[in-house]
């Protein structure tokens, strides 16, 4: 009997122990909370996408293609009576399957193909489309009806749409293009024959043996040349050009067999294809896509040594090789996981690019990236991780957040990370929840908290610090730091915690250096220091490792003793940063001295522009010297930042005329026409044989000061270049002269109209906005009308009338 109630007895107390933790457990829950994210929700598939024989027939004066297109595929569904296909654009005389006339029907672009009877699931079917198209979009036609016969001649495409019938998935693909035989054809995988046809034609063979997302293929058609190489272990790469910029092919592709081997290394694995091959096109709108094994890129960016020192294409060659293996080889369906594409290819360019230029090259691009980010949160507050992120935070706030991984696991830990994320998934589409897993298995660390904070969810910490120093009655000094997160902290934007390094400096030239977890809205941090030195100054985070805004007072000598004696690049510059605000008096000198000690642009820049907020002979000197300097990058920063050039240096601006920098020679132009009106010829004729670089730059300023100057004679050749004879930059580049020129007259309207319903919208939003400038003004509005209404553009008519 005792025993039986001692038992009753434990047990009662043990439940009621349970109750009682479980009672408070859930008194402690909170709700959490995230904005909803429509892309949870992608639509059901019931077949699986497997191959696609595709033959196509291009008559290019025509803009036409006629086409056949045989898909494989295998049923994921019993349940299913029908298939659809995109079609847009594409006019439909036969579809076959398994080899028979079926039904189908196609309306809004979408063709809906009915099946004879049930089928199983598991079997595997083929399906033939036979279709001419005539594109406006998707596939483009470029200059082939130039009436001008000016503009080079191209056909391309990034996606499959509007040329191609199309359906999601992961596919091998045989494509075979026919065209005339003096143009050549660039596309996706081995090009595994070119054939002479009787009617003096060439059919182009290339296949895909590998899977890849079918919405990865690519198109180019025109008259181009293609240089081979090859890396360090053997993998063929080819590198087409323009037959008229073989001086081009060197300073573009520069470093791009290095990128491979970098890439390979750094992820651990090869690269997952037979080869490599790259094309610049006409008039892109964006600057590269990766289509598979295949990248084409924005012609504007292959560039010769010169156009090299303005924007040159290593940073968006590496990023777009990076997605080969992230964002092809390894692909994501939901637009919440579109950052494992953009962020892992953005950061990883941004690696190679640090290997290749440095860690002070690296600071610069994270401080951009910072910028970036920075600016996006003006606007929303949505995360990394979330179909509504936009480019900043999928691009640079995504590469700050893989730097913030890297530093939190461990350079090691990170790689056999990234590794196995790549191993897991070849050929296949993954999540942001397989990559979590991915890190844990690879290294046993729990990163859930992390992502919580930087993916699932959006905002920044804004810090705000201050500092004292506290000695105790033994003469042992404490360096108190109060660290507040000052940010709005609510249900979906609360405390961020991260490990921050915090680094006192003190006047003998010593420091201390402690690594933190900040996780409250208020923490106090104790740094020791026994022997009560006297601090010269405090890095809250040295180098920027942490997404963040940051508020921090210091003094005028604290920030010249960090400027002055930080290790990192970025710690010193943001020294300077904080300093814009003091009268040129008290800091020129140490400016000075700064520049003469300092050897990065980035650093040189700044103290430039502080140096022309307020010009003195010591401050002119110092400019003269940057204007010698060999760092194309410091040359700039003088012609940008002087506001009017002063006397003394106008020999010194001269000289830039003939500067190397396109840009430099532009903006040379343009101020000393500005600050010595009565020499304007004098620089006219100095620069008379300048184009430039990108958008015939010069020139387009060349002529816009000629005009302004009463050279009328002139403003036929601007207006020629709005034109469609010429590429988008330079159309954009001259409809802006003729803006601040306030002039416009027949033939410029009918290109400003032509350009406002281009496919190409930069192009569009530029040409628009020219019109409703243009249009607000009477002199221009009634003729404006007059050469709408005989070219039939009502629609155009009508968005500058809302306007």
């Amino acid at each position: 009997m005792h025993l039986y109630y001692s038992k009753v007895k434990t047990s009662l107390l043990f439940h009621l122990l349970i109750l009682f933790f479980c009672t408070q457990t859930q008194a402690q829950e909170k709700a959490v909370s995230y904005p909803y994210d429509a892309s949870y929700i992608y639509p059901d598939y019931n077949i699986k996408l497997e191959h696609l024989d595709a033959k196509l027939l291009i008559q290019p004066y025509d803009t036409l293609v006629d086409g056949r297109a045989v898909f494989q595929f295998s049923m994921l569904s019993t349940s299913s009576d029908s298939i659809i296909f995109n079609v847009p654009e594409l006019k439909i005389s036969s579809v076959l399957l398994d080899g028979s006339a079926c039904s189908y029907s196609v309306s809004g672009g979408s063709a809906n193909i009915r099946f004879p009877g049930e089928f199983k699931r598991g079997s595997k079917h083929s399906l033939a489309f036979e279709y001419k198209s005539k594109p406006t979009e998707g596939l483009y036609f470029i200059g082939w009806n130039d009436p001008k016969q000016l503009k080079r001649k191209q056909i391309w495409a990034h996606r499959p749409d509007h040329w191609i019938p199309f359906f999601p998935g992961i596919i091998t693909v045989n494509m075979q293009v026919t065209i005339e035989k003096a143009l050549k054809v660039y596309s996706n995988g081995i090009r595994e024959g070119i054939i002479d046809n009787p009617d003096g034609t060439r059919t182009w063979q290339y296949a895909m043996k590998s899977p890849h997302p079918f919405f990865s293929t690519c198109m180019v058609v025109g008259d181009m040349e293609y240089t081979n190489l090859s890396t360090a272990r053997g993998l063929p790469l080819e590198f087409w050009y323009y037959p008229d910029w073989k001086d081009h092919v060197e300073p573009t592709f520069r470093y791009t067999t290095r990128m491979f081997d970098f890439f390979e290394d750094q992820f651990g694995l090869n690269y997952p294809y037979e080869l490599y091959r790259e094309s610049p096109v006409v008039d892109y709108m964006y600057g590269a896509m990766e289509t598979t094994t295949a990248t084409i890129f924005g012609d504007y960016l292959m560039v010769d040594k010169r156009g090299y020192l303005g924007r040159n294409y290593v940073n968006v060659n590496s990023h777009e090789l990076a997605h080969q293996w992230f964002g092809n080889y390894i692909s994501h369906l939901k637009g919440k996981d579109l950052w494992l594409t953009e962020t892992f290819a953005t950061y990883w360019a941004k690696r190679f690019e640090e290997h290749i230029f440095g860690e002070d090259y690296h600071e610069e691009v994270r401080n951009k990236e910072l910028a970036e980010t920075l600016e996006a949160a003006l606007h929303d507050n949505y995360a990394v991780g979330h179909y509504m992120g936009g480019r900043n935070r999928w691009y640079p706030k995504g590469s700050l957040v893989m730097d913030m991984l890297r530093d939190v696991l461990g350079d090691e830990n990170f790689r056999a990370s990234i590794k196995l994320y790549l191993e897991s998934f070849p050929y296949q589409t993954a999540e942001t929840y397989d990559f979590l897993q991915c890190i844990r298995k690879a290294t046993g660390r729990s990163m859930e908290w992390f992502f919580e904070e930087w993916i699932y969810r959006g905002g920044e910490p804004h810090f705000e610090v201050k500092y004292e120093p506290l000695t105790d009655n033994n003469g042992k000094g404490t360096t108190h730091i109060q660290v507040e997160q000052i940010q709005e902290i609510n249900e979906i934007s609360r405390p961020f915690q991260m490990p921050v390094k915090i680094k006192v400096h003190y006047v003998d030239g010593s420091s201390t250096e402690e690594t933190n977890w900040i996780r409250k809205p208020s923490e106090v941090i104790r740094i020791n220091n026994p022997k009560s030195k006297k601090i010269a100054f405090v890095i809250f985070d040295p180098g920027r490792r942490i997404i963040k805004k940051l508020s921090f007072n210091r003094s005028y000598e604290e920030l010249k003793l960090q400027a002055s004696q930080a290790e990192l690049m970025i710690d010193r510059y943001d020294a300077l940063i904080a300093m814009k605000n003091t009268p040129s008096k008290l800091k020129q000198e140490d400016l000075i001295q700064r520049y003469h000690k300092e050897t990065y642009s980035m650093i040189k820049g700044e103290i430039i522009a502080q140096l022309c907020d307020s010009l003195t002979n010591a401050s002119i000197s110092v400019l003269k010297e940057a204007v010698r300097d060999t760092n194309d990058k410091v040359r700039l920063a003088v012609i940008q930042n002087l506001k009017v050039i002063p006397a003394q240096m106008e020999k010194d601006i001269v000289s830039m005329l003939n500067d190397p920098a396109y840009l430099t020679i532009q903006l040379a132009l343009v101020k000393l026409c500005k600050s010595f009106p009565k020499k304007y010829r004098t620089y006219l004729d100095i620069t008379k044989n300048e184009t430039g670089w990108r958008g015939l730059n010069i020139r387009i300023s060349w002529l816009e000061i000629a005009i302004s100057n009463g050279e009328i004679k002139y403003s036929k050749e601007l207006a020629d270049y709005t034109s469609s004879s010429y590429e988008f930059e330079t159309r954009i580049n001259a409809a802006n002269a003729l803006r601040r020129l306030n002039l416009l007259n027949n033939d410029a309207i009918l290109n400003l109209l032509e350009g406002a319903s281009h496919w190409n919208y930069k192009i569009k939003v530029a040409f628009l906005e020219t019109l409703r400038y243009f249009y607000q003004q009477d002199q221009y509005r009634t003729l404006i009308i007059k050469v709408i209404n005989e070219n039939k553009e009502s629609e155009i008519l009508e968005s500058l009338n809302k306007s």
